[in-house]
């Protein structure tokens, strides 16, 4: 069973100005950088374990989806939503990442559907690891005003059958999200989580203990037809477990963001319990993982990354992930951490 685990908001500070002195509001930075020390993420987390978190897009405000128990108080695992803001103060170049809880209506708008998404996927049972693939957007007129949504295709594991099974739910075929529907080809008798495409959406990876431990798999999509219906085909494909990546140790969370994977592992030689490594794709295979070193790993766990990207806009991407170390809300929490760019 697995462990239970851009736009920018430009703030600009006004003062008096006197003569021959700086100018306030002149932007004095036009980059930024994300911190290489982990920063606990504040009031997204609670008392409870938060982890296995997703967002298509990060910078200024956008949609978060994540595993806690915070609704069960401990118990199972749902899946919660969330607006997150990412801020940088262009006078300054300080950066704050929290929760949106009084700003940007109309992103609420557009993604206010995914509440009824995760109340037609949670259950009883535990559902992890939620990955979000934004789809179209679509306009429709209320009263004297048109107002956006986003489609989504929202993937996510859950052990309803009791063991996890890779599932899907969307609204791009429709105003409301489907029933939950199983991914047959990727699912076993064993569990089978964290799904995650390459930018191509010609494989989708995913990791599973169908073998004993957990490893790392993939799956041919082969590029014929829309994803959706990809996804909804219980033709069986060809499943192969990526030896570059796994070990005989558990390797899990596998997420991708063009040539970089980055996963969680413990595997002898990290720094104790499940730690986060990376590979780069370069020649037609995987590079031997790599740690990502003791400033964002810890004696403790760490769990689930996922990374974004914000082009020129700052110096390094950004990473969220979970950990259970000392100084959190309690249980698991999520942090972010800026890491190179190496997906580029």
């Amino acid at each position: 069973m697995m462990k239970k685990n851009t736009r920018l908001i430009i703030i600009l500070t006004g003062i008096i100005l006197l003569p021959y002195c700086h100018d306030p509001f002149e932007h004095r930075y036009n980059q930024g950088t994300f911190p290489d020390i982990p920063v606990n993420m504040g009031n997204i987390n609670s008392m409870y374990d938060d982890y296995n978190s997703t967002s298509p897009i990060l910078g200024g405000t956008a949609p978060l989806c994540f595993s806690s128990n915070r609704g069960s108080n401990g118990g199972n695992f749902d899946i919660v939503y969330k607006l997150l803001d990412v801020i940088m103060t262009r006078s300054d170049g300080k950066i704050s990442v929290e929760e949106n809880t009084n700003g940007n209506m109309d992103i609420a708008t557009v993604n206010s559907n995914l509440n009824t998404a995760v109340s037609i996927i949670n259950t009883s049972s535990d559902e992890l690891g939620p990955y979000l693939i934004p789809k179209s957007v679509r306009v429709e007129k209320i009263g004297n005003g048109y107002y956006g949504y986003q489609n989504y295709i929202l993937l996510y594991a859950s052990n309803e059958s009791g063991n996890l099974d890779i599932k899907f739910t969307q609204n791009v075929t429709g105003e409301s999200y489907t029933a939950p529907q199983n991914i047959a080809f990727l699912n076993s008798a064993a569990d089978d989580a964290y799904p995650t495409l390459t930018e191509d959406s010609a494989y989708i990876y995913f990791c599973s203990n169908r073998d004993g431990n957990f490893d790392i798999f993939k799956a041919d999509l082969n590029k014929q037809g829309d994803l959706l219906t990809l996804l909804g085909d219980p033709t069986p494909r060809t499943i192969t477990k990526d030896a570059d990546l796994s070990s005989d140790y558990d390797d899990k969370c596998p997420y991708i963001l063009g040539n970089l994977l980055v996963f969680a592992s413990n595997r002898p030689g990290g720094y104790g319990g499940f730690d986060l490594y990376y590979a780069v794709f370069k020649d037609g295979k995987w590079s031997s993982p790599v740690n990502f070193g003791n400033k964002i790993n810890t004696p403790y766990d760490e769990y689930r990354p996922i990374v974004k990207t914000y082009g020129d806009e700052f110096t390094n991407n950004f990473m969220i992930f979970s950990s259970n170390r000392p100084g959190g809300k309690g249980g698991f929490d999520l942090y972010y951490v800026g890491i190179d760019k190496m997906a580029e």
